[in-house]
């Protein structure tokens, strides 16, 4: 009888010393789960700011080369994209083409650029876009809406181009704005010293003509980004295709 006693005493106290450890492994899930889901705490928004000044081994490009977050205004490149500063809170970006839960649940268009633009080998994790957006809203400054008008997006309007093309060959080429415009942005990747796997300007198979130039600003090419209207006019898709094509090496 002792001996019975004394078994169901081991038992009882092994069955509690399991529920015990049990208890305390589901609550370790959901510290762990409370703590990922944390995106205000200063760990994270650092972790956002280094994914955001992250270079990609492939291209040599990172998210703060066109996009500004308020310090790295000096990259003048920044002044024909967007700013990041709250834009996850916005109601659309990408040129329309990203709305509503979709700005937010996407890095406000990070997730694209990581694949398209940054080719950064793969596809950007969750963690990745929560640490972003913590970033992003922890940005001093007015969030702006970025609606931009683009031949590249929603669909691809090449006819819309060909229109444009005579149009742009009729204007009177000024080559000192085309000098300016080419250094803020086109420079920072073809001015063959900063971006991988571009060519230079002076390349000798660097395709300079009026229809090649309005093309890649206008629907971008494989890591080249495309430029709206309100950033590139059709004036200064003359000028700087005048001035590539002056300082091209024959």
């Amino acid at each position: 009888m002792k001996k019975l006693l004394f078994l169901i005493l081991v038992v009882s106290l092994a069955a509690a010393s399991c529920g015990r450890k049990e208890e305390k492994t589901d609550l370790s899930k959901d510290q762990r789960k409370e703590s990922s889901g944390n995106t205000n705490s200063a760990g994270f928004t650092a972790k956002g700011k280094e994914i955001f000044y992250q270079t990609s081994n492939l291209t040599g490009l990172k998210c703060a080369d066109c996009h500004s977050d308020g310090t790295n205004t000096g990259n003048t490149n920044t002044k024909y994209f967007s700013d990041v500063i709250g834009a996850s809170k916005r109601t659309s970006v990408y040129s329309g083409m990203i709305t509503g839960e979709d700005v937010k649940k996407k890095g406000a268009g990070a997730s694209v650029c990581w694949e398209t633009y940054l080719k950064m080998g793969r596809p950007v994790t969750l963690e990745e876009i929560d640490a972003l957006n913590a970033y992003f809203e922890s940005l001093k400054g007015e969030v702006k809406e970025s609606k931009y008008t683009s031949l590249a997006v929603p669909v691809s309007d090449k006819a819309k181009l060909k229109e444009d093309l005579l149009k742009i060959g009729g204007l009177t080429p000024d080559i000192q704005n085309g000098e300016k415009k080419f250094k803020e942005t086109c420079g920072f990747c073809h001015g063959g010293k900063t971006v991988k796997h571009v060519p230079s300007v002076t390349d000798e198979d660097f395709e300079g003509n009026l229809k090649s130039v309005a093309f890649h600003i206008r629907f971008g090419a494989k890591f080249m980004p495309f430029y709206s209207y309100e950033k590139i006019s059709d004036q200064d898709i003359s000028d700087i295709t005048e001035y590539i094509m002056k300082n091209k090496k024959k």
